[in-house]
C-alpha cells in the first residue's frame, strides 16, 4: 500500500515537474531568440515610457529597446503610412485604449496578446483585479488593460465650496451653481473630456437626462484651456468645473485654493479607464520574441511595479497598476480599483464611444442657443 502510495506521488511530482521543465524551456529559447534579435521597437505616447524601457534592458541585456513618441493619432497615422508602403516597423503599441480600438483594431492590423503570455504569474487571471484578465476590444483579445485609474474630472474652489454638500452629481445641479460652472468646451476633443462625458451618457443613475441638464440648465462657462479652468476656479471666477482634474491638481500643490473630489466622492461611482496602460501586438511585428520577452516582463510583478512607480506623481496624478500583488502603499484609497469599487470600466467597447454623449451634449447647448 505504502509503495503504491508512494509511486503516485513520484508519478504526480515527476509529472509537474515535468510540466514546469517544459515551460521553462520554452521560454529560455524565446529569450535566447530575443538576444538573437537584439532589439525592440515600441510606439508609444507620452509619459515616462523611457525609465520603462531601461529597467526592461537593464533585466534583458543584449536587448536594445528604441522608442518613437507621440500622441495617438500622430502614432497612428505613422504607423498606417509605414504599412501602406510596406514597411513594418513596430512591435507593440503602449497607450491609452482610445487610438489602438479605433484605429488598429479596425484596421484590422493587431495580433492576439494572449499567445505571448507564457510566464504563470501573467497568466494567472487571479493576479488581476476582478480575478480576471482585462481587454480593451470587443474579442477580449488584442488591447490588453494593465492600468486601472479611477478617474475625477470634476473640481472646485475651496473657498466657495464645502465638499460634504455634495453626495451626488445630481447635486451639481442645484441652481445656486447655475453661471457658476466651468467646464472644457465639448468641442475640443481629448482623453478626459471623451471618458468624462461616456461615464455620464452611460452610468444608468445619471444617462442622457444627467447631461441635457448639465449643458442646458447651468449656464456652464467654457474654455478651451485646462489651465486657464484652474485659474478661473483658483481665483474665484468659478466655483466648480468639469474635466481639469489633472491642472486643478497641480494648482492645489501649489497651494492654490483648488482641490479635485476624489472619485469615491459621489455616490454614482467612478469610471475605470487607463491613461497609460494598455499593451497592443502589430501585426507583422519585426522582433516577435522580443515582443514577447517584453509583454511577459511589463506584466509582471516586476514590470507593474515600474510602471506604477513611474507613472505616479503624488498629489498629483496616480496611474496603479490592475495586478492585486503590486503594492498600492502611494497610491490613496480613493484612487484605487478594490474589489468593492463602484466603477464603470470605459475602456470597454460597449462604453468607450463617446459619440451619443456629445450628440447629446450638442443638442443640448443648441436649445440653450435658441
Amino acid at each position: 500500500m505504502i509503495g503504491t502510495v508512494f509511486v503516485c506521488l513520484l508519478f504526480f511530482f515527476s509529472t509537474a515537474l515535468g510540466q514546469e521543465r517544459g515551460w521553462e524551456k520554452g521560454w529560455n529559447e524565446t529569450v535566447a531568440a530575443a538576444r538573437k534579435e537584439g532589439k525592440l521597437t515600441v510606439y508609444h505616447t507620452t509619459g515616462p515610457f523611457e525609465p520603462l524601457l531601461r529597467e526592461f534592458e537593464r533585466r534583458y541585456p543584449g536587448i536594445r529597446a528604441s522608442a518613437i513618441v507621440g500622441r495617438g493619432n500622430q502614432l497612428s497615422q505613422k504607423i498606417l503610412a509605414e504599412r501602406r508602403a510596406g514597411r513594418y516597423l513596430v512591435d507593440v503599441y503602449l497607450g491609452a485604449a482610445g487610438t489602438p480600438y479605433r484605429v488598429f483594431y479596425e484596421a484590422k492590423i493587431l495580433d492576439p496578446v494572449s499567445p505571448l503570455l507564457v510566464l504563470p504569474e501573467v497568466t494567472d487571471p487571479t493576479k488581476w483585479f476582478g480575478r480576471e484578465h482585462h481587454y480593451a476590444d470587443p474579442e477580449g483579445k488584442y488591447i490588453y488593460v494593465y492600468e486601472g485609474t479611477a478617474r475625477s474630472e470634476v473640481t472646485y474652489n475651496r473657498k466657495l465650496v464645502n465638499p460634504a454638500e455634495f453626495k451626488s452629481f445630481w447635486d451639481l445641479l442645484n441652481p445656486r451653481w447655475k453661471g457658476k460652472i466651468g467646464a472644457i468646451d465639448p468641442k475640443v476633443t481629448g482623453v478626459a473630456t471623451s471618458t468624462a462625458l461616456s461615464f455620464f451618457y452611460y452610468n444608468q443613475e445619471l444617462g442622457p437626462k444627467f447631461l441635457t441638464r448639465l449643458f442646458k440648465d447651468m449656464d456652464l462657462i467654457f474654455s478651451s484651456d485646462t489651465r486657464q479652468l484652474s485659474d478661473w476656479l483658483s481665483v474665484g471666477k468659478i466655483a466648480l468645473a468639469f474635466f481639469n482634474a489633472t491642472e486643478a491638481a497641480t494648482a492645489r500643490k501649489q497651494g492654490l485654493p483648488v482641490d479635485v473630489f476624489s472619485p469615491s466622492h459621489f455616490k454614482e461611482g467612478t469610471y475605470g479607464a487607463p491613461r497609460q496602460g494598455t499593451i497592443s501586438f502589430i501585426r507583422q511585428a519585426p522582433h516577435p520574441n522580443a515582443s514577447k520577452l517584453f509583454v511577459n516582463w511589463l506584466l509582471s510583478r516586476e514590470g507593474q511595479t515600474f510602471f506604477q512607480k513611474y507613472f505616479t506623481v503624488p498629489e498629483e496624478e496616480y496611474l496603479p497598476s490592475m495586478r492585486l500583488d503590486v503594492s498600492k502603499e502611494e497610491i490613496p484609497a480613493a484612487y484605487r480599483l478594490s474589489e468593492g469599487t463602484k466603477f464603470l470600466p470605459i475602456y470597454r467597447p460597449e462604453y468607450i464611444d463617446p459619440t451619443p454623449a456629445r450628440k447629446v451634449v450638442e443638442e443640448a447647448l443648441g436649445d440653450q442657443k435658441k
